[in-house]
């Protein structure tokens, strides 16, 4: 069953309801899918400017059953930037968001800095990231909607990243209570208030869902951050965020975890991520570095060569 024909993915009718042939039988061959994607997520790339068919298949397959691919470089030491956004643009991903911190590129170097510009977020430092997906304070006109990892060089001690898939996190919600889903899949769920600085407006106020729809294909936006975010007066709303925050806590066996190394990245549909805590190198030429790439397009996989 596609993405497009899952029942899971046309909310915009009243939710299917545990119990609802449907929704069973969608959830069961969706979890059986995605129980085994996640055994076997790392796709080895032989020239990243150049996918042949067999590894863009082997990515679209992945994407297709967990919503995320890992993939891993032959020659670790040649992939530099400019291959970096090579394999980005064959997969689809041609328009990088260019947020705040971003090169001119559109992509992100996540490495401890302690500039100005960068010390005031979480992902510039060594500390841990919570759960969150990216670009949850952007506008609905600037929803992120895949996103490329790529590891330059891991830090010395941790790091690691886990995801999971938003999917897969709706289903166990919805399966506690489907009043859960309906309560976070209202327009006016999760609000980000605005990003101030200096006394300057860097980003308005954004309002919207945690879970949505766009076009028959799922969407979440979430941060597990408690600071500067503000939930709907609901008291099925704040059971409901409980209730997912428990799912993140003790769904690890659908985790997917990976200390990604040198070579190695991710590409995803902006699943649920985290990040852990890390030490880095005295040594400054090696100390952890991630480019990230945002996107507010899904990839696609196109033919390639053999």
């Amino acid at each position: 069953m596609s993405p497009a024909e899952s029942p899971i993915n046309a909310l915009a009718d009243p939710l299917t309801h545990p119990g609802d042939t449907r929704f069973d039988r969608w959830w069961h061959e969706r979890l059986v899918a995605y129980r085994t994607a996640i055994t076997d997520l790392m796709v080895k790339i032989d020239d990243p400017h150049q996918l042949s068919r067999t590894e863009q298949q082997a990515l679209a397959k992945r994407m297709r059953n967990s919503n995320m691919a890992l993939y891993r470089c032959r020659h670790p030491a040649r992939v530099d930037r400019a291959a970096v956004q090579a394999l980005a643009l064959q997969l689809g991903l041609c328009e990088p968001d260019h947020n705040l911190c971003a090169a001119d590129d559109g992509f992100s170097e996540l490495e401890v800095k302690d500039d100005a510009s960068h010390r005031r977020y979480i992902p510039y430092s060594n500390l841990q990231l919570n759960w969150h997906t990216d670009g949850y304070y952007h506008a609905p006109e600037r929803t992120i909607r895949s996103m490329l990892l790529h590891c330059v060089r891991p830090a010395l001690r941790g790091g690691a990243l886990e995801a999971i898939d938003y999917e897969i996190v709706f289903g166990l919600l919805h399966q506690c209570d489907p009043r859960y889903t309906d309560a976070l899949s209202q327009p006016d769920t999760l609000a980000i208030p605005a990003n101030q600085a200096a006394g300057a407006i860097i980003r308005g106020l954004c309002i919207g869902p945690v879970f949505f729809h766009e076009g028959g294909v799922l969407r979440m936006r979430y941060t597990a951050r408690r600071r500067n975010i503000i939930w709907k007066n609901d008291p099925v709303v704040h059971e409901a965020v409980a209730a997912l925050e428990t799912i993140l806590a003790s769904s690890a066996e659908l985790v997917v975890r990976r200390r990604l190394a040198a070579g190695e990245g991710m590409v995803c549909n902006n699943v649920l991520h985290r990040r852990d805590a890390f030490t880095d190198s005295p040594e400054r030429h090696r100390t952890r570095l991630i480019y990230r790439g945002r996107y507010t397009q899904a990839p696609t996989f196109q033919s390639a060569p053999s």
